[in-house]
């Protein structure tokens, strides 16, 4: 199992290249957040604005961060995702709402 510090960029991958590649072997949008900050040393907001265009890997955080707190109601689970994103309450709450209406009618 890798692990985002070793995890190398291939030469002459850009930045977006090797976060799409991350995506699409799976990775959460944490392990690419790392990864870019480790290998290109991007700000918190620059990491933000590279993986906002990753939605499948914001999906598997998503599901990850409910799969461990699985009776949060919804402004708790929100403050949850807004505090490991780094993204405003108000985006996760949107999050949160979308994903507990999907579990209710499952």
């Amino acid at each position: 199992m890798m692990d985002y510090q070793s995890d190398a960029p291939k030469q002459d991958e850009t930045q977006k290249a090797y976060a799409k590649r991350l995506e699409a072997e799976g990775q959460r949008e944490i392990y690419i957040r790392k990864a870019l900050r480790a290998h290109w040393g991007l700000t918190i907001e620059e990491t933000i604005l590279a993986c906002a265009e990753l939605p499948e890997a914001r999906n598997r955080e998503l599901q990850d961060l409910r799969s461990r707190f699985p009776t949060l109601n919804e402004n708790r689970f929100a403050w949850r995702i807004s505090r490991s994103l780094t993204i405003p309450k108000e985006d996760a709450l949107v999050w949160s709402q979308t994903i507990l209406a999907a579990e209710g009618s499952a």
